[in-house]
């Protein structure tokens, strides 16, 4: 088979137990979401039975639906914790539903040896390594501290694994290793509890922080401290083993492309390393495998100094990594099916598949992790429904999405909750080699559709358009040193510009269907948009469209004649000049709220009544061929999904679109919301569309709200919950002083004070609050 051919996505027939049946019947998948699926998947190859379990919170998840049978944990937060991390429970479930075995996934209890041990002892195949392989590996301190012991041929970062936890001690540690230091979370992974300290006086604050996630990540709060490789690469290496002794490496993947110390994109092999380099690491990898029996898929992972190619041994990942797909993409081998091969007692040496303990890898492969969080903003998470789920394979022609993966548990309507990760999907392209990758990656993400929620899928494609990724020897500091582009829209250097030129189309779409139905509704034989005083400027066929976000703006969409569907049509877009509210001088009062209001709607009225006199600004040739159009139900009002094509002067879009049910008589002062996503900008666009009268209604709510905030209250950016309020009542708080702590999607978030004053918190330590309620007010 030549290097360009993609290798076949192999499966390994599971044993035959002495009865002559399939010894793994029946499994029980002790997890949620896009692992859930990709077990399932495999299942479904090996005709084994699925068993899925769901909280009420996941109860419409995709998972639910795919697994052949589904069990309820009932409510996440309820009074027993998290029923996932139930272990108890869920052996019980295992037995009821009369399962072989158990996989456990990625997080929760998967690197868990407690659970392992009872999952055995309860008489059930546990599809992961032993519990002694766990325990000595799982945790990082005890790895280090056996492999110091046992194999001292492998390379250890400088670094504290002792178990005093003290402040006094740490401090002493850290002296000795050298900043800059890096506070680790001895039981974790993914990134939480990790936290970079480049100055002593920092430490003290980091590692309370770094605790305390720890603590609820992973139920133990003690970490570990290593020196900080500056210019490093973050390699590992994927490793199988049996219960007959027999360790493989199914080779390397570089995941340095990481913001926060978690990995967005991955990929398979590494691009840097070398062929010798390639195998050393692989062979000490498998010497850690062997040297403990090591059974099932694990992850050791290295860190790599690139100057010096001298590389270090950071942990082992007892478990499935989330970025396993690219290496079955470079070797051809399902690796789900071969934990369940190797768990029903089949000899990896039977396969003829590895040479010298090592697979082959062909090609070169891609993942990128799509994920709800805003680049911009930190990467905040961000939370809500999403309207539209539209992968590149329904809309790209076969030929352009072969060796397309996408592994995911979100579909239209789909609620990304304050319960869990904000992963939504990870994308998977496999190409012969790394450029036609990159390319292949580009074109499949502009054209995934996700839109209702913020994401970095824009920021995932500016990543790989970086001429620094393009650069073998990019380290893990890669999106931090190149943060301010990476933000930015990798294909048009005027997005906001274009976003306003584009404004136009959901006042048309609006009309274009109205005009559609004109048949149904009163008065149908005179034309829409007809009025019998053309020369009274109040008859003027206006709309107001919103530009949501930083620098929200409003426009002006005035139509000179009625919108006809499928025809060209000139439209005029005024920028909407916001009516300002500062007094003229200090002495006077602060304006009533209805007076603001009433100045407000008069300026947007003089603007519109202006338009024939002063002129209509730039007038533009546009159309709209609606190609596909699809209702979807939610609440009882129709959304409307739709392919569309847009003309704008001389340049034409396809887009993919979002609406929202036109808005009743009853809904005075709201907005419809219309979504487009344009692959030419690789990702959506929001308008908000209000009539000239809804739009006037707006402003006494958007009005009242401004006059709220200035009071110094504090709403909650998203649906989260209170960690921690580090003021008490009646204390006086400083500008930009740390007040209250909280959680949402497995990270932290500081609230400031936005005023000087005197501190009263509305919630307290635990309580779990919706988005936009007064977490504090500052007087």
């Amino acid at each position: 088979m030549s290097s360009i051919d993609k290798l076949p996505l192999q499966t390994f027939a599971h044993l035959i137990s002495t009865s002559g049946g399939p010894k793994i019947k029946r499994i029980l998948i002790a997890n949620r979401g896009e692992i859930a699926c990709r077990v399932i998947e495999s299942c479904r190859k090996l005709n084994i039975v699925s068993i899925a379990v769901f909280t009420d919170q996941d109860a419409l998840s995709p998972h639910v639906k795919q697994a052949d049978q589904a069990v309820n944990l009932g409510p996440i937060d309820g009074p027993q914790g998290n029923p996932h991390q139930n272990g108890q429970l869920l052996i019980s479930i295992a037995h009821e539903t009369k399962a072989d075995a158990v996989h456990p996934g990625y997080g929760y209890l998967s690197e868990n040896a407690e659970f392992s041990h009872q999952v055995q002892e309860a008489g059930l195949v546990f599809l992961g390594p032993s519990p002694r392989s766990m325990a000595v590996l799982g945790d990082k301190r005890s790895a280090k501290q056996y492999l110091l012991k046992n194999a001292p041929s492998i390379p250890l970062i400088p670094g504290y694994n002792g178990s005093e936890q003290s402040i006094d001690r740490l401090v002493v540690e850290a002296d000795r290793i050298g900043f800059p230091i890096l506070i680790k979370a001895s039981a974790g992974g993914g990134g939480k509890g990790m936290r970079i300290v480049r100055e002593r006086e920092h430490l003290a604050s980091e590692l309370a922080r770094a605790q305390s996630e720890a603590q609820r990540s992973f139920g133990s709060s003690d970490c570990i401290l290593e020196r900080y490789i500056e210019r490093s690469k973050h390699i590992e290496i994927q490793i199988l083993g049996d219960s007959h002794g027999h360790v493989v490496s199914l080779m390397d993947r570089e995941c340095s492309i990481q913001r926060r110390h978690q990995k967005v994109i991955e990929e398979a092999p590494s691009p840097w390393l070398s062929t010798q380099l390639r195998k050393e690491m692989s062979g000490k990898a498998i010497e850690i495998g062997e040297m403990l029996g090591y059974e099932s898929a694990g992850t050791v992972e290295f860190i790599v100094d690139v100057d010096t190619a001298n590389f270090y041994f950071l942990e082992v990942n007892t478990r499935i990594q989330v970025e396993h797909p690219i290496t079955e993409e470079t070797t051809g081998v399902d690796v789900v099916a071969l934990q369940i091969f190797v768990a029903g007692g089949g000899r990896l040496d039977s396969l003829g598949y590895f040479q010298d303990k090592m697979a082959a890898q062909v090609g070169h492969a891609i993942e990128c992790r799509l994920c709800a969080e805003d680049p911009s903003r930190d990467f905040v998470p961000d939370l809500g429904v999403i309207r539209r789920w539209t992968p590149a394979t329904d809309i790209l022609p076969a030929s352009e999405t072969q060796h397309v993966r996408y592994e995911t548990a979100v579909e239209t309507d789909s609620h990304v909750s304050i319960y869990f990760d904000p992963l939504i999907a990870k994308v998977i392209v496999w190409a012969p080699t790394r450029p036609l990758a990159i390319a292949k990656m580009l074109k499949i993400m502009a054209h995934t559709v996700c839109i209702g929620i913020r994401t970095n899928q824009s920021f995932l494609q500016s990543c790989l358009n970086d001429p620094a990724f393009h650069d073998p020897q990019y380290t893990t500091s890669f999106i931090p040193d190149n943060l301010p582009t990476l933000v930015r829209n990798p294909y048009i250097e005027h997005f906001q510009e274009l976003q306003e030129l584009l404004s136009f189309f959901p006042s048309m779409l609006w009309r274009t269907a109205t005009a559609s139905s004109s048949a149904r509704r009163p008065f149908s034989s005179l034309p829409l948009g007809f009025r019998n005083q053309k020369a009274d400027a109040a008859s003027t066929q206006v709309d107001i469209v919103k530009i949501p976000g930083r620098e929200a703006k409003a426009v002006i969409v005035e139509w000179p004649v009625m919108v006809t569907p499928g025809q060209s049509h000139e439209v005029n877009i005024v920028p909407l000049k916001e009516y300002s509210d500062e007094q003229s001088t200090p002495h006077q009062t602060k304006m009533k709220p209805s007076a603001q209001v009433a100045r407000k709607y008069n300026n947007i009225s003089s603007q519109i009544h202006a338009l024939a006199k002063v002129g209509k600004g730039k007038t533009h040739r546009v159309k709209l061929q609606v190609n596909r159009t699809q209702a979807l139900r939610y609440n009882a009002r129709d959304w409307q999904l739709q392919d569309v094509s847009i003309e704008v002067d001389s340049q034409r879009f396809q887009a993919y679109i979002a609406s929202a049910p036109v808005l009743a008589a009853s809904d005075a002062g709201k907005h419809q919301q219309v979504f487009a996503h344009l692959p030419s900008l690789g990702t959506y666009i929001e308008y908000q569309l209000y009539s000239r009268l809804s739009y006037g209604e707006s402003l006494r709510t958007a009005t009242g709200a401004a006059d709220a905030a200035s009071d110094g209250n504090a709403k909650a950016p998203m649906p989260c919950k209170v960690l921690s309020v580090l003021k008490k009542d009646g204390e006086g708080v400083e500008l930009g002083e740390n007040v209250m702590v909280l959680e949402s999607m497995k990270m932290e978030m500081n609230v400031l004070a936005a005023a000087k004053g005197i501190f009263k918190a509305n919630f307290s330590k635990g309580d779990a609050v919706e988005e936009g309620m007064v977490l504090f007010t500052v007087s």
